[in-house]
């Protein structure tokens, strides 16, 4: 049997737990297939093994059953990539109306659903090069006096 170490099992349990829920399993999931484990030939197994082992498991088996929505975020550098444009670009996007809202907010940055980025990329209606700025019609020959720009 392995020597006792409380405050080592406490930080693997821990960990363990966080783990599963990244998975889209319960900590009692986890410590069910751990302790099924440890009965099935494996009793001198240290319990972080058998811990770790039921986490790869659980991995392995339905990788579907993770939450979908947790991989299919994306912040501003990735739906840049999906609409084309700048991180920069996509921070003055999302100041629009039209854009959608970000699922969350953190420190980091924003983070959008994959989803609706390809879908406001749908429904968008680019136009090339710059916006014309408010109040400015004039063209450079009638900016410049006579004579230059010719």
């Amino acid at each position: 049997m392995e020597t006792t170490n409380a405050p080592r099992n406490r930080d693997l349990l821990a960990a363990a737990k966080r783990i599963a829920v990244a998975l889209g399993y319960t900590a009692a999931e986890a410590t069910e297939l751990a302790v099924e484990l440890g009965k099935d030939g494996r009793r001198d197994w240290p319990t972080a093994d058998l811990l770790l082992t039921a986490l790869a498991e659980l991995a392995r088996r339905d990788p579907g059953r993770r939450d979908p929505g947790r991989r299919d975020l994306v912040g501003a550098v990735e739906a840049g990539e999906i609409l084309g444009v700048s991180r920069t670009r996509v921070h003055q996007l999302a100041e629009r109306p039209d854009f959608p809202e970000p699922r969350y907010v953190l420190a980091a940055g924003k983070l959008w659903a994959r989803a609706d980025i390809v879908a406001f990329d749908a429904r968008w209606d680019r136009r090339p090069g710059r916006p014309p700025k408010p109040g400015r019609g004039s063209t450079i020959r009638e900016v410049l006096p006579d004579g230059h720009g010719g």
